[in-house]
């Protein structure tokens, strides 16, 4: 239990240490901050290298209660959205980043996950609470950023992407 704590534990130690300038929220509309993490295929991915396509980014852990909901949206929105110039991330906080790979299996997700075991981009997006979901668009911009997923959020999401795509 205290394993799978410890990434909260450290987002919440370094935030507490820095104080409330280090708490701040990426602007909407802005350039999304860029950050470069180790995926599940051979290569690391970075954000700022997927210019000209829409990057739907979702932040979870296998011990998140709530998160089994939003990564069931982000998979339909792959699906639907993958050949129309969107990816599909899921950035796991999990340090253990086979478990987190086996947790994806099982539920039958094939969209891209990355691993932030050290909380490192989960700090500069300032994350505060599982799920969490952002969205990118095809210039870099920073268009949507939500915490928590509720039932219904995935429609309101897909629309959204309409929007983009």
């Amino acid at each position: 239990m205290i394993k799978t704590l410890a990434p909260v534990l450290m987002l919440l130690a370094t935030l507490l240490a820095a104080g409330p300038a280090l708490a701040k929220k990426p602007p909407v509309g802005d350039q999304a901050p860029d950050f470069t993490l180790h995926a599940d295929g051979p290569f690391n991915l970075r954000l700022e290298e997927q210019k000209g396509y829409v990057v739907v980014v979702g932040f979870w852990a296998s011990w998140c209660r709530s998160c089994p909901i939003q990564l069931k949206a982000l998979e339909m929105l792959h699906q639907k959205y993958k050949d129309m110039g969107a990816k599909v991330w899921a950035i796991t906080l999990d340090e253990d980043f086979e478990a987190a790979r086996h947790h994806a299996h099982k539920h039958g997700l094939n969209f891209t996950l990355l691993q932030d075991g050290e909380v490192r981009v989960s700090e500069r997006y300032d994350i505060d609470d599982l799920p969490a979901t952002f969205v990118v668009d095809r210039d870099g911009k920073l268009r949507l950023m939500t915490e928590g997923f509720n039932p219904g959020d995935e429609a309101r999401l897909d629309q959204f992407l309409e929007t983009l795509v």
